[in-house]
């Protein structure tokens, strides 16, 4: 006799959910253990968006979380929808750009107290137009890969994967994971608030790509202040 498979049938279990959940928090502090470790290892490379390999190794670094991230969201069901690849009313991408465009406001009211940048340092002290090639490659990653597979771990698969201990519970452990999983405890006045803003569109428009545009948005402006700033 056949069976006949329902709509609650199809959805992921308690146990399923809850191993999503532990995968994620795994691969989470594994990435803040991560962020830590390069930050305190000691100078950072300040040419480093001159150079052709820091594209490609972000494209393959970022590339396997993506394809972690999709493993995971197997234990939710369909891992697409799981993850919040869907549809979206653009008004939820202007809501999104909005908010990021307040957290550039903060971020420039705190650098010159918290001096996060600096302390990252990945910003060239001058333009070499001989390395122009590379240096838009890498913004061009920037701006594109690094956004599209954050937002899918952090807000697409993290925020969903937690949203069985409640919707703030969710937006707060993944915005703090976003946060020091840059390795800056100087930067999360900054990155939280961003994290938590991006989080909360995810949640309202029941997709990621919103976040992942707005996050772009971010990353591309920011390259192309610094480019300007170098050039000037």
């Amino acid at each position: 006799m056949p069976t006949i498979s329902s709509e609650t049938s199809a959805r992921p279990s308690t146990g399923s959910s809850r191993s999503a959940a532990v995968a994620w928090a795994a691969v989470a502090l594994g990435l803040v253990l991560l962020g830590f470790a390069g930050t305190s290892a000691g100078e950072t490379d300040e040419e480093v968006l001159y150079e052709y390999g820091f594209a490609v190794g972000s494209v393959v670094i970022y590339g396997i979380l993506v394809a972690v991230t999709f493993a995971i969201a197997l234990w939710l069901g369909r891992p697409l929808p799981a993850v919040g690849l869907k549809g979206f009313a653009w008004r939820w991408v202007w809501i999104a750009i909005g908010l990021i465009m307040l957290v550039l406001v903060l971020a420039q009211a705190l650098e010159p107290v918290l001096h996060a940048g600096e302390k990252q340092g990945f910003a060239p002290e001058d333009w070499r137009p001989d390395r122009a090639v590379p240096f838009a490659l890498n913004a061009t990653v920037a701006a594109t890969v690094v956004p599209f597979a954050e937002e899918l771990f952090f807000r697409g698969l993290g925020v969903r994967a937690l949203l069985p201990f409640g919707s703030l519970a969710a937006l707060l452990v993944t915005a703090f994971a976003f946060g020091l999983g840059h390795g800056l405890f100087s930067a999360l006045p900054v990155l939280v608030p961003f994290a938590l803003a991006l989080g909360w569109v995810r949640l309202r428009s029941d997709s990621v790509w919103p976040g992942v545009l707005a996050h772009g948005f971010y990353n591309g402006a920011a390259l192309l202040y610094l480019y300007f700033d170098l050039t000037a």
